[in-house]
């Protein structure tokens, strides 16, 4: 076996992994708590309003609407925008559409209401389970990292746009408890998906990018 070949089954079987987590998440919340907080829910919660003061507020409120769907949407028009939008704009812009096309209909099935709005410290509407955000932000920054390490030549400007990818995927789910909108285990679910949905996207980049070698 080729360490291509063994890299994409590693892919897909953690992918698989990814996708049964969240799963599993989705079926204690509905048969244990009928999608209502859990302990871990209320316990993590609970750290994260403790850290709340003003001088964080300031970088995590900015940070968490980088996650925004109008800003996601302003970053893939950006990259479809530019010369080389094969290599970067098309397939992240692809990638978070699948997202979409996962976490919304469950947020429509599932029906979770979000932390009580006197917790919010921004405007938000909807339904709380799985977390948008952190799904798609570990989709398009996650895929972004993979991309601008496998295409871009400058080491500077890659390490240091690599730094910014990663707390983006991180940090932006986590922004999500910070401001009271999302419950922990939406954020995790979120996670969850948008990682399965990244190492699907990334084998099948790697596949066509063999293809094309060969031809």
């Amino acid at each position: 076996m080729t360490k291509e070949k063994s890299c994409s089954y590693v892919r897909i079987a953690v992918a698989a992994l990814l996708f049964a987590g969240a799963a599993i998440i989705t079926y204690l919340l509905k048969t244990q708590y009928d999608m209502s907080a859990s302990g871990f829910d209320l316990s993590v919660q609970e750290f994260f309003f403790s850290l709340r003061s003003d001088a964080l507020n300031c970088i995590i409120i900015p940070l968490t609407h980088c996650g925004d769907p109008i800003s996601i949407v302003v970053l893939c028009a950006i990259l479809l925008a530019l010369p080389n939008r094969l290599k970067y704009g098309v397939p992240v812009s692809l990638s978070a559409l699948c997202g979409l096309a996962i976490y919304k209909p469950l947020k429509h099935l599932f029906l979770r209401a979000r932390p009580d709005v006197s917790l919010h410290l921004v405007s938000q509407g909807g339904y709380s389970f799985p977390s948008g955000h952190a799904t798609t932000s570990v989709i398009v920054f996650g895929l972004l990292l993979y991309l601008l390490r496998k295409h871009c030549k400058n080491e500077i400007l890659k390490n240091a746009l690599s730094a910014v990818f990663i707390i983006f995927m991180i940090f932006i789910g986590l922004s999500r408890i910070y401001v009271g909108v999302h419950w922990p285990t939406d954020v995790l679910c979120g996670w969850f998906i948008g990682g399965g949905v990244l190492l699907t996207a990334i084998n099948i980049l790697e596949r066509t990018y063999k293809k094309n070698e060969s031809l």
